[in-house]
């Protein structure tokens, strides 16, 4: 047991009262007695001290009859209102103060320094309390007080902060038990400093009924508070002729609460919490007002253990295929892991957000990256983006993401294990990959559509080498453990995925590149024939298609129609299903020229094979012409026929002499010799 230990008689125990707490002092081997204090309120603070025999007090506490609280190590009652304050930065938050708390204590302990420096002698005289007494009575101090900072300075480890004044214990009294009067609070400077009523229970509950049955979504509560008055207060509004101002008065004699009363006791019943909720409802309360409830990745510890997925708006409009005009805006769909922040996979769509883009983003989430990024031309190391594999938690707007890929009932046990739909409007339930995605500022007047300077391709390109910049930039660093600071490791998406990657912290399935292809990509048909395969007139061909044997059957058998699967932006390369294999196959030019004309989309690649049927179509109807043309302008020339007419005579045959004859003239005329 220590100086300032709690102290209690459960059953009381001679000058011990039950219920009260004391706390120890001192056990004077001087004067034989144990010495306790007890501090009570009434009006102000004041300190009792209590003695009794050592041996009684020691036979006490092993019989329990004096027992020590259960947390002795609270701060004295009187200081309570401010426990986990700091006392000595109290003062900062008062301006203008005429005196400092600070010095109001530093007076207090120059007033009964003697008293500490005397400390052992005072408390083994046979009265210390009378001592205490003489020594303010003659320096015309207030004895109660002197008695009190004594006390509490010698239970409470000597420390000064003890001293602090309380004035943080005013005002903790129950202002309802006293309804006549002023009302409390500030006073009105419009209305007069006594205007105003107290307010009851009934009032207050009749002010918070009122509330609860006038809210509504989006209501105001200035709107709620005009509709209370009218409809549960029965105010009235009296007209100052004089002045011209309008009133709220009582028709039935009761009080008419004020807007700042109406407000503060809603705030005191339900708390601005439930206030605001119904205001702004939950959702916004939530993501605007609440505390933070932890952050989002504290779920996770591996890599792909869950994937959020979303897409964004490109704010410029790519260049339609002709070159004059805009195409119908790029929409980006991006998979982002929650533990790393990796940009997993891409996928792309025009116009509007569509499942097919959702496919290709987990397409391209499945294969090695630098063979994706192959498709569009763009070389990387597979460093520059590691990942590679599909999530075990797969999450998603209520949207087209949710749409499974084809023909999934055919292949029972695949896909996606968890997909988790995010309720609506709550873009908090997947917030990584929402504040992962692009921010555009939003500009006043009327609305714009800037017009690109890139083709779609183009446009495509900058958005995966966009995401490539990202995975090695953002900022990831409140993601960092102890661990991988320990370990160097990289605050970027690609330095947390190879920490983690390397020790096997890795949730995703591996899935075959063919699976990969036939579970997310679109198919369609395709001919064949023995110079390749046909897709909307772009010839496609390989060496696995040759060694395979097909173009060789299809000499023999003619053309044939086969399925293909296809990367809607990207037909560089597509890939054919032939006996239940996938043979990739690429675009070939007609000419020796740059392939990079080859990469374009599915898309561009209709137009393309639209217009050249329209200028096959042109070019018969200029070529009837043309021939008409010419044959017109031989006959002007020669007055003769194009085309030679039909006769009667039968061609003559031609004897061998004459053959020989005719072989010796050619002979002499090619060595310049004529006979």
């Amino acid at each position: 047991m220590q100086v300032g230990t709690a102290l209690e008689a459960p059953e009381g125990y001679v000058a011990l009262e039950p219920g009260l707490t004391y706390y120890f002092l001192r056990s004077n081997r001087v004067t034989g007695l144990a010495q306790i204090v007890l501090f009570t309120f009434c009006g102000r603070w004041l300190a009792h001290l209590r003695s009794m025999p050592r041996a009684e007090f020691e036979e006490a506490l092993i019989n329990g009859l004096i027992v020590a609280v259960a947390s002795p190590q609270g701060p004295p009652p009187f200081l309570a209102g401010a426990k986990g304050r700091n006392l000595r930065s109290h003062d900062l938050q008062r301006v203008n103060a005429k005196k400092l708390h600070v010095e109001r204590k530093e007076e207090r302990i120059l007033k009964i320094a003697p008293l500490i420096k005397d400390i052992d002698s005072i408390l083994s005289a046979a009265n210390p309390e009378k001592e205490l007494n003489r020594y303010a009575h003659t320096r015309g101090f207030n004895a109660q007080r002197m008695r009190f900072w004594f006390f509490s300075y010698a239970c409470f480890g000597a420390d000064s902060d003890v001293l602090f004044p309380h004035y943080f214990n005013c005002g903790r009294w129950n202002r309802l038990d006293r309804t006549a009067g002023v009302k409390w609070g500030r006073k009105s400077k419009s209305r007069g400093t006594l205007s105003g009523s107290r307010l009851s229970h009934e009032d207050i509950a009749k002010i918070v009924s009122s509330y609860l049955r006038h809210r509504a979504p989006g209501r105001p509560l200035t709107v709620i508070y005009a509709l209370a008055m009218h409809k549960d207060f029965n105010a009235a509004v009296h007209i100052d002729e004089q002045i011209g101002q309008k009133r709220l008065v009582s028709t039935d004699g009761k009080p008419l609460p004020t807007y700042d009363q109406y407000r503060y006791q809603l705030r005191k019943a339900l708390g601005v919490e439930a206030i605001q909720t119904a205001r702004w409802g939950a959702t916004r309360y939530r993501r605007t007002k609440a505390a933070h409830q932890g952050t989002f990745t504290e779920s996770v510890s591996n890599l792909l253990e869950r994937v959020e997925a979303d897409a964004y708006y490109c704010e410029d409009r790519p260049l339609s295929y002709q070159g004059n005009g805009s195409l119908r805006p790029l929409v980006v769909t991006r998979l982002t892991d929650s533990t790393s922040g990796m940009r997993l996979g891409i996928g792309f769509a025009f116009g509007k957000e569509d499942s097919q883009s959702y496919h290709s983003a987990l397409f391209c989430a499945a294969i090695p990256k630098k063979k994706f990024c192959q498709l569009f031309d763009i070389v990387i190391s597979e460093a520059d983006w590691p990942s590679q594999g599909l999530p075990l938690h797969y999450i998603t707007d209520r949207g087209p993401g949710v749409k499974r890929e084809r023909n999934h009932d055919a292949r029972d046990g695949e896909g996606l294990i968890i997909r988790e739909l995010t309720p609506s409007g709550q873009g908090q339930s997947k917030a990584l990959v929402e504040s992962a995605q692009r921010r555009t500022t939003k500009l006043e007047g009327p609305t714009r559509a800037p017009q690109s300077t890139l083709t779609v391709i183009e446009m495509v390109v900058r958005e995966i080498h966009r995401l490539l910049a990202e995975n090695q930039t953002s900022d990831v660093s409140s993601r960092l453990t102890p661990e991988m600071i320990q370990h160097d490791t990289f605050p970027s998406p690609n330095g947390v995925w190879n920490f983690l990657d390397s020790r096997a912290r890795n949730d995703s399935h591996h899935v075959s590149f063919d699976d990969a292809v036939r579970r997310f990509l679109v198919d369609t048909e395709v001919s064949i024939n023995r110079s390749g395969v046909w897709l909307k007139g772009q010839r496609y061909d390989s060496s696995a298609l040759r060694q395979n044997g097909i173009l060789d059957r299809a000499s023999s058998v003619g053309a044939q129609r086969l399925r293909a699967y296809v990367f809607p932006f990207s037909v560089r390369y597509i890939w054919v299903e032939v006996a239940h294999e996938i043979i990739e196959v690429e675009a070939e030019l007609g000419l020796n020229d740059d392939k990079a004309q080859l990469v374009r989309t599915a898309e561009t690649l209709t137009e393309e094979y639209e217009k050249r049927k329209q200028l096959g179509r042109e070019r018969k109807q200029d070529k009837h012409a043309t021939t008409v043309e010419h044959l017109g302008r031989f006959g002007a020339r020669t007055g003769k026929d194009w085309h030679p007419k039909p006769s009667a005579r039968p061609v003559p045959r031609t004897s061998p002499a004459a053959i020989r004859e005719e072989e010796k003239e050619i002979e002499r005329l090619l060595k310049g010799k004529e006979g």
